[in-house]
């Protein structure tokens, strides 16, 4: 029985090692594939010095062998199914090519897409448009992101001026911290709402991102931003939260219906100053009815301000 079971391990040591051998064969021709690297890319109107024509890097991809020859891939622009579409020689630059050869043994070519600033706000939001593959000279197979969706971001919105990274300052605070980042932004199709993302602080308060905003309300003259209370975000580390706010600043006054921001043009783009107590309430859990990022003025004076954001 012994020499049998010897046997059989010598037959499984076998089978293992051609096992091995078959996985060093990691790559074949037949596998070859050509496509995009990423399926989306976001270019703005303006650059960083406001300057115009920011443009945006794509890449067409070959994955071969490296014995392969080089690979001409032919490829059209397509708005089929995109609500705003974006048009060629009016949001972006004209490409001069619709073909483009990637060197032999596989690897990128690089596409510059450039945006055009128009200086006119489109109420439908930002355009985009598709670089989709539609054969290549060796017949390879095209690669699950064989197009790529091109989102130019319009930096015409009537409140622009206002959006982007702040500085946030708080008078007074428990449960978090005086200084923290936040950032407003824009809503898609919207000319006066906008989005705060930030307001409950850095201490306890999430990242910067979806879905951790509080959306607010400009007035027509652009000076004040009306924020409702009671915005819940779905669920957070302490449980559910939604926004209370007070009348005044002195933590005497009954609750608000509406937190009332003050907006200031500056140079460098905009001051929005808070003079009401407000904080983010948990709804239910053991937490129940603690806040998170109280912010609060705690002198007897009506106006002082509680919460300062600078944009930066």
């Amino acid at each position: 029985m012994k020499k049998i079971k010897y046997i059989i391990i010598g037959m499984i040591g076998v089978l293992l090692f051609a096992s091995c051998e078959e996985d060093q064969i990691l790559f074949k021709d037949s596998m070859s594939a050509v496509g995009f690297y990423g399926s989306s890319a976001n270019v703005m109107e303006k650059d960083a010095a406001g300057a115009g024509g920011n443009s945006v890097v794509v890449q067409f991809l070959v994955t071969t062998v490296a014995t392969s020859p080089a690979c001409d891939i032919t490829f059209e622009i397509d708005t089929e199914g995109i609500s705003n579409p974006a048009v060629e020689g009016v949001d972006f630059e004209v490409i001069p090519t619709r073909n483009v050869s990637v060197s032999a043994g596989g690897g990128y070519y690089d596409l510059t897409i450039t945006a055009i600033d128009n200086d006119e706000f489109d109420v439908n939001g930002n355009k985009s448009f598709r670089l989709k593959v539609v054969s290549n000279s060796l017949g390879y197979d095209l690669a699950s992101e064989s197009a790529i969706t091109i989102t130019i971001t319009d930096d015409d919105h009537p409140l622009g001026w206002m959006f982007g990274d702040y500085a946030v300052a708080t008078t007074e605070t428990a449960n978090g911290s005086t200084s923290h980042s936040g950032k407003i932004a824009s809503v898609e199709d919207e000319t006066t709402k906008i989005k705060f993302y930030g307001m409950a602080g850095a201490a306890y308060g999430p990242a910067l991102e979806d879905p951790y905003f509080i959306l607010g309300t400009v007035n027509d003259e652009q000076t004040t931003v009306t924020i409702a209370a009671g915005q819940a975000w779905d669920s957070w580390g302490y449980g559910p939260v939604e926004l209370t706010a007070w009348e005044d600043d002195n933590g005497e006054g009954e609750e608000s219906d509406v937190l009332v921001g003050t907006i200031t043009k500056t140079d460098g783009g905009a001051v929005v100053t808070f003079n009401q107590q407000f904080t983010f309430m948990i709804t239910s859990g053991n937490n129940e009815g603690l806040g998170l990022q109280w912010s609060w003025n705690a002198d007897s004076e009506p106006n002082s301000p509680t919460s300062v954001w600078t944009k930066q």
